[in-house]
């Protein structure tokens, strides 16, 4: 995954299994075409593929694939069994920047980056589940070609994993946040600089679920208040009275990344 993002890639979205209906959120790049995306588990990259159409339009084909639409139907369910089990699937995504010309000729970044970064990341979905099934990759993006958009869906969440032990390396999208003073008596918290760039921009809205007590609370991100410009999530009142309730000052809460826009908060087992 970190390679991923040192090349540009962004975390844009999320699968969502609602009532046993698969669906997706998409918090960037909907509206986007000639995209390079990925599909990601635990800082693991499953799969990578390239669309022409909007992301909106081509993630629409894995939630909704045709009776002939193979790669769309082969990662449907690759997806489903990951949601059921509590994972969580990242959506990242690279657009076209329209910078890259050789000559008078422009150079398409999704197309000429995918088959380089499948030889060299092995995703475990771009066809290696059956060594007699060939991947080809522009058929999911063809076989959904007549399928109309759709607009992101209300998000549910899913159950969480086994939170891991401190001892334990962390997925890119966790951190493990120690609730010092400031944050204990305060309501907020800084983000630990491997996970800075899977947030959203200063001033943006944050939505954050707390589990364990169950509570939501509507944050915003500050990036002017640290010196390396690292998000300073700002919860307030709410996040400090939930920091107070599950833990001690000092203690230990487990910080997920969903979205550049969606946290969730629970205290390690």
């Amino acid at each position: 995954m970190k390679r991923l993002f040192d090349i540009g890639f962004q975390v844009v979205g999320h699968w969502i299994l609602t009532d046993g209906i698969l669906k997706f959120q998409l918090d960037r790049m909907q509206n986007e075409s000639n995209v390079l995306y990925a599909f990601v588990v635990d800082g693991d990259v499953k799969y990578i593929g390239k669309t022409t159409q909007l992301l909106n339009r081509r993630m629409y084909g894995y939630m909704k694939p045709g009776p002939k639409q193979s790669t769309n139907i082969k990662n449907r369910a690759n997806i489903l069994t990951l949601l059921e089990k509590g994972r969580v699937v990242l959506i990242l995504a690279l657009s076209d920047n329209g910078l890259h010309h050789y000559g008078d000729f422009h150079i398409n970044l999704a197309a000429g980056l995918e088959d380089d970064l499948i030889a060299k990341l092995s995703p475990e979905w771009n066809g290696r589940q059956n060594d007699t099934l060939k991947h080809n990759t522009y058929q999911g993006d063809l076989e959904s070609a007549s399928v109309e958009s759709t607009n992101a869906p209300a998000l549910t969440l899913v159950p969480l994993v086994k939170v891991p032990q401190q001892s334990v390396i962390l997925p890119e999208n966790m951190m493990l946040l120690t609730l010092h003073k400031a944050y204990f008596n305060s309501g907020f918290f800084n983000v630990i600089v491997k996970c800075q760039h899977l947030f959203g921009g200063d001033g943006e809205e944050i939505r954050i679920i707390c589990e364990d007590p169950e509570c939501e609370i509507s944050g915003y991100i500050n990036r002017s208040a640290n010196t390396n410009y690292t998000p300073r999530i700002m919860g307030g009142v709410a996040l400090k009275r939930w920091f107070q309730e599950v833990s001690s000052l000092n203690g230990k809460v487990l910080v997920e990344i969903l979205s550049p826009n969606f946290i969730r908060l629970k205290r390690p087992e």
